[in-house]
């Protein structure tokens, strides 16, 4: 994500500001907020994340300078809040939120006594006047809340700031044999460009033109899709040095494309009408096993 903004030379950023809800926020209302915050960013590739609680709003939201910046002279205008207040406005490389429309959490005493850097502060301190002065609070409890997330759907496998010492040192080398598994895998993928070219040559260039046949043609289609797949591994790959990815979704993901690419260069007249179905079905599951993990993040991000 951050390598397209470089390339079409948009910027991203993050932004938060703090709130005064206009009447207290029932389940209901809350519900009917978060739904809407949800539809409306999903639609415009805003992420984020929504805390409330004694009657005071606390959101981050992250994107396209121009949408992040357009949403937020919306949200200025709704009647629910007033005495808007931004908090920080700065350029991101990468999201803090990447799976979530919108994250939100109910600020209460109960859910502070969990956050070990704030062990004086307590619901009441949830206000504009305090937060605003405190940055460093405000930094702490959308840190608590992420990590909260990111344990409730299996993220930050190979995390670099457990409390075990030797967890950390073990999860540093297995990062290290991360990186030289990402070189190789430039390797091979600058090995199957050379395979495409290879394959463009003999199958389309030296061949006459009544000499080409749609196998041939298939061939060079499979050694492109090998490359892309390669990619994918090698984006796979680089991704679980990230936290802010769900890492088992990336695999399932990266399976049910390449085995939907591969379906492409079928040639039906040689393979048996099982392998076929046998294709159909894994392709199946592996796009049920992506909802009902999607699902899970919708459930986690409503707790």
């Amino acid at each position: 994500m951050s390598s397209l903004y470089a390339l079409t030379g948009r910027k991203m950023i993050q932004t938060s500001y703090i709130s005064t809800a206009t009447s207290a926020m029932s389940t209901k209302d809350l519900l009917a907020l978060l739904q809407q915050c949800r539809d409306s960013n999903a639609d415009k590739g805003v992420t984020g994340m929504l805390l409330y609680g004694n009657g005071t709003f606390l959101q981050v939201l992250e994107g396209d300078e121009g949408v992040v910046d357009a949403l937020i002279a919306k949200i200025r205008k709704d009647p629910r809040h007033a005495n808007l207040k931004m908090l920080y406005r700065k350029a991101i490389e990468r999201r803090q939120y990447s799976d979530w429309s919108m994250g939100f959490k109910r600020v209460s005493d109960k859910e502070l006594k969990n956050v070990e850097e704030l062990r004086d502060f307590n619901e009441q301190d949830f206000s504009p006047d305090y937060l605003s002065q405190h940055a460093a609070v405000v930094q702490s409890l959308m840190n608590h809340f992420r990590k909260e997330h990111f344990k409730a759907i299996g993220q930050s496998e190979l995390g670099v700031d457990e409390e075990d010492r030797m967890m950390n040192v073990l999860h540093h080398i297995i990062r290290g044999a991360v990186r030289a598994l990402a070189i190789l895998m430039v390797v091979t993928i600058l090995w199957g460009v050379v395979d495409v070219i290879s394959a463009l040559y003999y199958q389309v260039f030296v061949p006459s033109i009544e000499g080409l046949r749609a196998r041939d043609i298939i061939v060079v289609f499979g050694s492109f899709l090998a490359v892309l797949i390669a990619i994918e591994i090698f984006l796979n790959i680089t991704l679980y040095l990230r936290d802010d990815v769900v890492h088992v979704r990336l695999v399932v993901a990266t399976a049910l494309m390449a085995i939907a690419r591969k379906v492409i260069i079928f040639d039906f007249e040689k393979i048996e009408p099982m392998y076929i179905l046998a294709t159909g079905i894994v392709v199946l599951a592996l796009g049920v096993v992506y909802w009902l993990m999607d699902q899970k993040i919708v459930w986690a991000n409503q707790k």
